[in-house]
């Protein structure tokens, strides 16, 4: 694996990645060639084999990050896909189509909560959801009348060259 060339950069690809260090220096490789396989540092390995030392592998464990708590729990925020299969319609709105303003007011109402749209988005994105345009397509659209317009009326309102040139 090459220098910036990782697997997304959360906790525990991290750890994964300094065990693995720490397995390759008992291995009896030195500390550049770790850092040249992993594509880090020899000062992050350097650091990582103290650390082990110090505290053993579970030195090098993740540490889980605090942040801010979610205003609903993840439980609730998982129900979400639930709420929308019941259709905007059925929550008032004068068309079944789902807008990112339209689920903060359901947010709202249901958990009693205020989002941002922008939070809104980034809970879609987290249940694996994801923004799509309606196919705008009239609903009493007949086909068939359409095509047979195209046949028989369209011609007669088409432009046609006039038989008589101007030279």
């Amino acid at each position: 694996m090459g220098r910036w060339a990782l697997r997304h950069r959360d906790t525990a690809t991290l750890e994964e990645r300094r065990l693995n260090g720490l397995a390759l220096l008992h291995s009896g490789l030195s500390q550049a060639e770790v850092a040249r396989r992993l594509g880090v540092t020899p000062v992050a390995v350097f650091k990582w084999k103290t650390a082990a030392d110090e505290g053993g592998t579970e030195a090098l464990r993740a540490i889980p990050r605090s942040g801010r708590p979610p205003l609903v729990a993840r439980e609730h925020q998982a129900a979400l896909p639930e709420l929308l299969r019941e259709g905007a319609l059925s929550y008032g709105f004068s068309t079944d189509l789902w807008t990112i303003p339209r689920i903060a007011k359901v947010a709202e109402a249901e958990w009693g909560v205020s989002y941002s749209e922008t939070a809104i988005w980034r809970m879609l994105k987290r249940q694996g959801l994801s923004w799509q345009r309606p196919r705008r397509q009239a609903r009493e659209k007949n086909l068939i009348a359409v095509r047979n317009w195209r046949q028989r009326s369209w011609p007669r309102y088409k432009k046609k060259p006039d038989a008589e040139e101007p030279s």
